[in-house]
């Protein structure tokens, strides 16, 4: 073996291009051996769980991934809750049901505002129980930290889609890989998902108070790099895999997930530095 070959080779050379994926791309104009397999393995791009070893292989499976994310039907929103959150708090003996009809007609009076702030404003419940009641009705905790916690960037996602959602990363247990997200009101169960499939943790959804959640929205927005894109103009699918595919070429991504959020595509780019890049979408419109 020559002194070059010696040179670019690992110090198992079998074992490391036996390990080395096939391009799933059924179109792919190199030849599946060994050799060209080494030579891509620093061009190619892993998408979900598949890898493609050039930007032209890669450009056709995301072209259909795209397709399939924007054709699918998006997951259920969050249910409805069984029960408002005066009637929580009546059967749990924090109000009465006579405070409870004065706060629904000062509400309608008002024509807006939520019942909890009511009878808030009446003197009738405390912010805290009103949390609480919020929480029980959604099936979590109440997260109430004294101090926002840090958390790494990989863990955050698009600012864009916390607006959205109303929602901001607390707290991570890494020896479990759990991430606890949380919700300003409304636990939004197919997000969770969403994270869940982008960030390969998993999650635990809370409650968090109003001053809470902008402390850590605050946190996140002086210490976190934002490494995000929003495309505000709809696109094609053809549209996003080129936007998508230059933006690929520019980090020198080594894998690309994609998973819908309600009516937005999140897209994330990873080079092999461990930083990555969002891009947001909106889901093109069906023609």
């Amino acid at each position: 073996m020559s002194l070059f070959v010696r040179a670019i080779l690992p110090s198992s050379p079998i074992a490391a291009l036996q390990s080395l994926p096939n391009c799933t791309s059924a179109c792919c104009p190199r030849p599946a051996t060994l050799w060209q397999r080494w030579w891509a393995r620093r061009e190619g791009i892993w998408l979900r769980d598949r890898w493609y070893c050039s930007r032209e292989c890669f450009c056709a499976g995301l072209y259909r991934c795209l397709e399939e994310a924007s054709l699918a039907s998006p997951r259920p929103a969050a249910a409805r809750s069984r029960l408002p959150v005066g009637l929580v708090l009546l059967s749990q003996g924090d109000i009465t049901p006579k405070q409870l009809r004065d706060a629904l007609e000062r509400q309608a009076a008002a024509g807006a505002g939520k019942i909890g702030e009511c009878l808030v404003e009446m003197g009738a419940v405390t912010g805290h129980q009103v949390l609480n009641a919020v929480a029980a009705q959604q099936g979590c905790l109440v997260f109430n930290a004294s101090e926002p916690q840090w958390l790494p960037a990989k863990l955050h996602w698009p600012e864009a889609l916390g607006r959205a959602y109303r929602a901001v990363p607390v707290f991570y247990n890494a020896a479990q890989s759990l991430l606890y997200v949380g919700f300003l009101d409304q636990v939004d169960h197919a997000f969770l998902l969403s994270i869940e499939r982008m960030l390969r943790c998993r999650t635990q959804p809370c409650i968090v108070p109003p001053d809470s959640y902008r402390r850590q929205c605050e946190l996140l927005a002086r210490t976190v790099e934002r490494d995000s894109v929003e495309i505000h103009q709809r696109q094609s699918s053809v549209e996003m895999m080129r936007t998508i595919g230059n933006y690929a070429e520019q980090v020198r991504a080594e894998r690309c997930s994609i998973v819908r959020c309600g009516d937005r595509l999140w897209t994330r780019l990873e080079p092999g530095s461990g930083a990555h890049l969002d891009l947001v979408f909106r889901v093109p419109t069906p023609s």
